[in-house]
């Protein structure tokens, strides 16, 4: 895996020289030649900074102290945050710091912001008017007012004391500028030299190298704003025969970069599930629409749009079969690494390797086993990207919920779910099953179901959790080995299937002869005991049926017709007798036949959608 992310970044050509990398700056502070604050500039946009390591920035006050320089904390050079730069703090009602030991720290870390800036001005004119103005305690209280008057607007865009600034001279951001770059690559030579040391092999590169004593931390992945590591040691069970820090994974520091920077770039772009963010790369350039990767995630746009991406994965499988693709896209390989934080430390949820035909093909499988009709009855419904297809499983989300209580109970379920769509062999866990089954039944029985489904305006989020939970059902099915289609299958040789049928028939029938709209009463009333106990509650609705068919034959005789023919096809398949009872997998069926039985209704000319004669 290191030595994929090392090859990306270099075929991207991205930067990975060691004390350098990209980072997120909220703000510039504009300075006058004269070293006069002149303004403060919204950027929010990431630029190439300076670095420092955790373990840098312990070692950095050390070092200050033994050059005869006052430092008692550590700070970044040229961007950090405006609680170090400037000593804003967040401040009760009085004025006051909230945090006061924390505050006292920052105004430390101050100084040596401000000790590193006049360091490196005596080599690099260009960093003295930066210098000059953090030295002037007038041009500083100007520019500290600009940043409360900031930090006092509403809105997402106001500014935060952990916002990280950066400096504008001359009109450009001193951070695009490379007068700085020869000065902050000496200081670190003798701030941090080398600790030397026996050659080892190298997890990355194969060679024999000396080990970096520590890796910079990934700050790309979310959860912390200082980073997370993705290869650490940092406890005694970490180390064995002997060895100390990176000796244990021996990476030499060039590469460890490397690694770190073709990772944070995988995330800028990532795809997220649950608490995880998955990147895929290839070991080769390919064309972007053999890339679908993103189709996995599929956007909640149109229908026609997202019915596309089957079409597409397709044609580049045909393509690669029949060798019409060009050959350095037949021999690509994939990379699929999903990711998610851990206090401090990169946790890998998974990691697969395989050539660009298998993905492209699992990725077909995969919409395949997914499609499902929609509620018309007359063309497959959108296809659910994975994010949607995960949050499903539960009902929705309350407005004082957070994201993070939300998906406790089903995050267990992102790293079986992510690798089933990636292995069109692996099964659908069980427990999304169990966990769609549980929200789909509240939801019939609460009326939200028929009420998405028979909706004059759609609701487009409602009905996408609806084609999300029955497509699983029958990707559940499929993964099985059991015969399920995508529509109303008569044929089909489950009774549970039949018996959701027969359920959906029965509540229109009295729907149909009360002449109203919807009377969600039946089904909120019976289906859940007759998803579960068929016999039971079926045989009683089947005879009170009989009254109600009579009456629509006064009335729609045409009608009446239609319905009889269905219950002789539902019975038929049933044979003589209702099943007594139905485990959570039959009981799955049930709701697909119900689910297929109603669109097919629906379709253009049939049953209880013609108009009463």
């Amino acid at each position: 895996m290191l030595a994929q992310l090392v090859e990306y970044t270099r075929r991207k050509g991205l930067t990975t020289e060691t004390g350098f990398t990209t980072k997120e700056v909220r703000w510039l502070v504009g300075v006058s030649p004269r070293g006069e604050f002149t303004g403060l500039i919204p950027l929010g946009q990431p630029k190439p900074a300076p670095d420092l390591s955790q373990p840098e920035m312990i070692a950095l006050p050390g070092y200050l102290r033994a050059q005869g320089h006052e430092a008692e904390q550590a700070a970044h050079f040229l961007a950090d945050t405006c609680t170090v730069v400037f000593g804003l703090a967040e401040t009760d009602e009085g004025g006051n710091p909230k945090k006061p030991e924390e505050h006292a720290k920052n105004l430390e870390k101050q100084k040596t912001f401000r000790l590193l800036l006049g360091l490196a001005a005596e080599g690099v004119p260009l960093l003295v008017p930066i210098h000059k103005m953090l030295s002037d305690p007038q041009e500083m209280e100007r520019a500290l007012g600009a940043l409360k008057a900031e930090a006092q607007k509403k809105g997402k865009e106001k500014l935060r004391p952990t916002d990280r600034v950066s400096f504008l001279v001359g009109g450009e951001c001193v951070l695009d500028r490379s007068d700085w770059h020869d000065w902050w690559r000496g200081f670190r030579a003798r701030a941090f030299p080398s600790a030397g040391g026996g050659q080892m092999r190298s997890f990355a590169s194969g060679e024999l190298v000396v080990p970096a004593s520590t890796h910079p931390k990934v700050t790309k992945l979310g959860g912390s704003a200082f980073g997370h590591a993705l290869v650490t040691y940092d406890k005694e069970a970490f180390e064995s025969y002997g060895l100390s820090q990176g000796e244990n994974a021996a990476v030499e520091e060039a590469l460890a970069t490397a690694y770190r920077t073709g990772l944070d770039a995988l995330l800028e772009k990532a795809e997220t599930l649950g608490e995880m963010k998955v990147v895929v790369w290839y070991d080769r350039e390919i064309p972007e629409e053999d890339d679908l990767f993103r189709d996995l995630f599929a956007p909640t746009g149109a229908e026609a749009e997202e019915a596309q991406a089957l079409e597409r994965a397709r044609r580049v499988l045909k393509a690669l079969k029949t060798g019409e693709a060009p050959p350095e896209v037949r021999q690509s390989r994939f990379f699929a690494l999903a990711l998610s934080p851990a206090s401090g430390r990169v946790m890998v949820r998974d990691w697969q390797t395989g050539s660009l035909e298998d993905f492209i093909q699992a990725v077909q499988a995969w919409f395949e086993h997914l499609a499902i009709v929609r509620r018309g009855g007359d063309r497959p419904a959108g296809l659910p990207g994975l994010s949607r297809l995960f949050l499903s499983l539960q009902r929705p989300r309350s407005p004082r919920q957070t994201m993070e209580d939300y998906i406790k109970p089903i995050k267990t379920l992102q790293v079986p779910l992510w690798r089933a769509a990636l292995n069109p062999s692996l099964p659908i866990p069980y427990g999304a099953l169990a966990r769609i089954m549980e929200s789909h039944t509240a939801e019939v029985m609460t009326g939200a179901f028929l009420e998405a489904l028979k909706a004059p305006k759609p609701d487009a989020e409602a009905l996408g959790r609806i084609y999300a939970r029955m497509g699983l059902l029958k990707a559940y099915h499929i993964r099985k080995g059991r015969r399920i289609g995508m529509a109303l299958d008569p044929n089909h040789p489950s009774p549970a299937y039949h018996c959701g049928r027969l359920m959906c028939l029965l509540a229109q029938i009295q729907e149909a002869s009360a002449g109203a709209e919807v009377n969600a009463g039946v089904v909120q009333r019976y289906y859940g005991a007759a998803s579960s106990t068929p016999a039971l509650v079926l045989g009683r609705l089947t005879r009170l049926s009989q009254h109600h068919l009579g009456k629509i034959a006064k009335d729609a005789p045409g009608l009446a017709y239609w319905f009889n023919t269905q219950l002789a096809q539902v019975w038929s398949a049933l044979g003589p007798s209702l099943p007594r009872t139905l485990n959570l997998e039959e009981q799955s069926l049930f709701a697909l036949g119900f689910y297929h039985q109603l669109a097919h209704s629906r379709l253009k000319g049939e049953g209880p959608q013609t108009p009463l004669e």
